[in-house]
């Protein structure tokens, strides 16, 4: 008898475990190296009633001028964890599938500013954290990969993800990638990411491919229907008994900034406001510069009856785009409880330390949509049971 098991690889809040759990995967655990991660991944439960093990250790190897690698404690551990699951449940054989979502930032459209030496060297680290797991897929050779990250990761004749792909095919594997809207596949926002899907030709042959739609989704989900009945709360307010639904406080000039706002439009409204012109001088220089608008996202209000804009690691400040929440009577931007929901996470996960609004902020802008990493979950689960054996 097979089973069919996942590791989950910069697993952060564990959005791809539990959508991966929600498709009938067993997870063995997570990588990540943040500490705090661990007690927000291991809500997660398997079927049979078990926990992922969160796995704690940076993914590079160790070398003389980088003695903080530890992916040699990581193969270790994950060579137990199969060793314990088969002998627990009597398996002979596992399907391995290797979920590996690298942190986005060094691919990102959005981030343009100048960064420090030190900032420059993580960013550069982080851009190599991809090609850093196939020295483990050649370790494990998965049955399946799947990959996901943001649009600008395939930038490129010579991107990350085409080197990645060049190297899979060096081991044997078939690996296809596609820019998807996760709104296609029912979460309920404009978040465009690209998914990679990849298989061990040595056991499979056939086709597959990177869909761009559930076809089973009739319609949009609206912010509204999804976070319209958590009670109101104002900027700067912890409400008592809901986990995360939290806001930070905005100043008095903001607060007049964004009571202005309605839902769904850009922010040309603060020019004329009951309170004068409340444009950011920084945003008049750059349109008296380019003669064009700039930055209209910034201190607007999302739609109530439309689904939202990308949930970013920023949606806790309304000067970092349309994150102002869509009820005229709450002036604030949305609580990580709201966005956690708008990524389709399940009403009850915690995201924690629940005090640390930025980190919390940073998990779920970070995350992937669990609906989505079920479907694509389900995709390969499905290829994998029928075999595509030669």
């Amino acid at each position: 008898m097979t089973r069919i098991v996942a590791v989950d690889f910069f697993c952060g809040a564990g959005g791809m475990t539990n959508g991966l759990i929600g498709a009938g995967i067993h997870v063995l655990g997570g990588v990540d190296n943040e500490p705090l991660c661990e007690l927000t991944y291991r809500q997660n439960k398997n079927n049979d009633g078990s926990r992922p093990e969160f796995i704690c250790h940076d993914i590079f190897p160790r070398k003389r001028d980088y003695p903080n690698g530890g992916q040699h404690l990581i193969v270790k551990r994950i060579e137990d964890l199969i060793r314990e699951y088969k002998r627990r449940h009597g398996y002979r054989k596992l399907k391995l599938v290797f979920a590996i979502c690298a942190p986005c930032q060094p691919f990102t459209k959005i981030t343009k500013i100048k960064m420090s030496d030190h900032r420059q060297f993580k960013r550069n680290n982080d851009s190599n954290l991809l090609l850093a797991t196939v020295a483990l897929i050649r370790r494990f050779h998965p049955a399946a990969i799947i990959c996901e990250n943001v649009e600008g990761i395939g930038d490129g004749a010579k991107s990350v993800l085409i080197k990645f792909k060049r190297r899979l095919s060096r081991i044997d594997y078939s690996f296809n990638a596609k820019v998807i809207n996760a709104s296609n596949f029912g979460v309920p926002q404009n978040r465009k990411r690209t998914i990679g899907i990849g298989f061990d030709m040595n056991c499979f042959r056939g086709e597959f491919e990177v869909l761009t739609e559930n076809k089973n989704i009739r319609r949009f989900v609206t912010v509204r229907e999804v976070i319209g009945q958590l009670p109101p709360i104002a900027a700067g307010e912890v409400h008592p008994r809901i986990p995360n639904h939290r806001t930070r406080g905005l100043n008095d000039l903001n607060l007049k900034r964004i009571s202005c706002a309605k839902p769904g439009e850009s922010n040309h409204y603060l020019k004329n406001t009951p309170y004068g012109n409340l444009s950011l001088t920084c945003h008049r220089k750059l349109e008296k510069r380019f003669h064009a608008p700039s930055f209209s996202d910034t201190y607007t209000r999302m739609h109530g009856d439309e689904i939202a804009p990308t949930i970013t690691t920023k949606f806790i400040s309304i000067t970092n785009g349309r994150f102002g929440h869509y009820d005229i009577k709450q002036n604030r931007a949305i609580s990580p409880c709201e966005a956690a929901l708008l990524q389709t996470f399940p009403k009850r996960y915690v995201f924690y330390p629940e005090e640390n609004i930025e980190f919390t902020a940073t998990l779920i802008g970070n995350s992937v949509p669990p609906k989505l990493a079920k479907f694509f979950g389900a995709y390969v689960k499905a290829r994998l049971e029928c075999g595509f054996r030669r």
